[in-house]
């Protein structure tokens, strides 16, 4: 639990330093205070370095570290044969040809999830130390120490962000269709595609709370049919948790609303940020009643993520506003360090943290 709080308390600190003059100033003067890319791979070396340095001892770290070493012993032809996820078992049996080391295993597959989220951050978040903190508290990090495969798949998602933007339809599906080789999940990510852009008009607000409405109501039959389709072992279970993030969500939702206007005309493609996140609301609405919607879910908090750190980058226009934002600054990183700290503690694949 130390080394998770060390690299907190050195987040935190970081984020907590000023970067923003407290006078009102054109946008133009801000350009000399961006962040270097190199600042923002520096930082994530932090969480790098946990990840690669922890004994795969216990829970799903350990299952993959099997996986990898039991790959050895199995021809390579049979993983090419392989029809459900075979990008990510065709990678663990192509690394076995070079190193028997589960360090190596994990220092490679961890090096191409941080710079997939390096290069995410660097490319569409205003204040990379604060979406580098929210990545590593959100819940985004402690699942990369628990679902690999799945997190490889996000981390070629991220680039499907791009292609959203550019409205570059055969790009997105390519990305997604890789994505899927390495977890199927990623199939979950294709409606991001129309759901980034839409406007915030009556007629489709309206839409989008029919097709919700209707999804609600066929929910277990829906969800039945995709499960099936998906090959998933399980059905709908219950859970008695995850209302402590939903209220999160919500806070950040209100704040979307809020800060809508503002957002857009900073940059009209905060649209797709907002609308990424709402995507995570409603995905984790149904996640209070069964736990696998956490799957798709996490394709899109990393627009959330985005998103508050843009919400606290804003610009004040008067002397209240700056002080409404430090304030509102402070408290957004005190209540997700409470929240790492709670969920840390109780995940059995973080805890306990033992040195290679």
């Amino acid at each position: 639990m130390l080394v998770y709080l060390f690299v907190l308390t050195v987040l935190f600190m970081i984020a907590l330093i000023k970067t923003k003059p407290d006078k009102i100033l054109p946008d133009e003067s801000r350009a000399t205070a961006k962040t270097p890319p190199f600042f923002v791979f520096l930082l994530l070396s932090f969480i790098y370095f946990i990840m690669i340095l922890k004994q795969p001892a216990v829970g799903d770290y350990r299952q993959y570290a099997l996986h990898f070493l039991s790959s050895v012993y199995r021809p390579m032809d049979k993983f090419l044969n392989i029809m459900e996820e075979p990008a990510f078992y065709v990678l663990t049996k192509f690394m076995t040809n070079y190193t028997l080391s589960t360090f190596w295993y994990f220092a490679v597959t961890s090096a191409v999830i941080c710079i997939s989220v390096g290069i995410f951050i660097n490319r569409y978040s205003d204040n990379k130390k604060y979406a580098i903190y929210f990545y590593y508290t959100i819940g985004l990090f402690a699942f990369t120490m628990a679902g690999l495969r799945q997190s490889l798949a996000m981390s070629v998602c991220l680039f499907a962000h791009e292609a959203i933007r550019k409205r570059k339809p055969l790009r997105f599906l390519l990305l997604v269709c890789l994505a899927f080789l390495f977890h199927k999940s990623a199939v979950f990510f294709l409606p991001a595609y129309l759901l980034a852009k839409i406007r915030w008009k009556t007629m489709n607000v309206l839409g989008i709370v029919a097709v919700y409405g209707f999804i609600s109501i066929t929910f277990n039959s829906l969800y039945q049919y995709i499960a099936d389709w998906l090959d998933y072992s399980y059905g709908i279970e219950g859970t008695g948790n995850g209302g402590i993030f939903l209220a999160i969500l919500l806070i950040i939702s209100a704040l979307a609303i809020i800060y809508k206007n503002k957002l857009l005309l900073k940059n009209p493609d905060n649209l797709i940020f907002i609308n990424l996140h709402f995507g995570v609301l409603a995905l984790w609405l149904f996640r209070m009643f069964t736990r696998t919607v956490e799957r798709p879910a996490f394709y899109y908090l990393y627009s959330t993520i985005i998103l508050l750190d843009k919400i606290l980058d804003l610009q004040a226009d008067n002397e209240t506003e700056a002080t409404n934002q430090k304030i509102l600054v402070i408290s957004s990183l005190f209540l997700f360090a409470l929240f790492f700290l709670y969920r840390t503690a109780r995940d059995r694949n973080l805890i306990p943290y033992i040195f290679i």
